[in-house]
């Protein structure tokens, strides 16, 4: 089943742009929603890294002072 939607004018042009011979738009839609998932996959990534960064760094510093008493 397929759905009609409306884009304006500068965003059929960026879609008409990306889109590569034989693919349909359809497809150029559905590629970037995949893109855009993986994309948010990996920000989520690296900001868990960067909050447990955070602890250990936190933490050691804890720890060290811990051993200075």
């Amino acid at each position: 089943m397929s759905k009609t939607i409306k884009v304006e004018n500068h965003i059929y042009d960026h879609l008409e742009r990306i889109r590569t011979k034989g693919q349909t738009f359809s497809q150029v839609i559905e590629e970037l929603l995949t893109l855009r998932g993986s994309l948010f996959n990996m920000i989520n990534v690296l900001e868990g890294q960067l909050k447990y960064n955070e602890w250990k760094a936190k933490r050691l510093q804890e720890l060290e002072a811990l051993e200075r008493r």
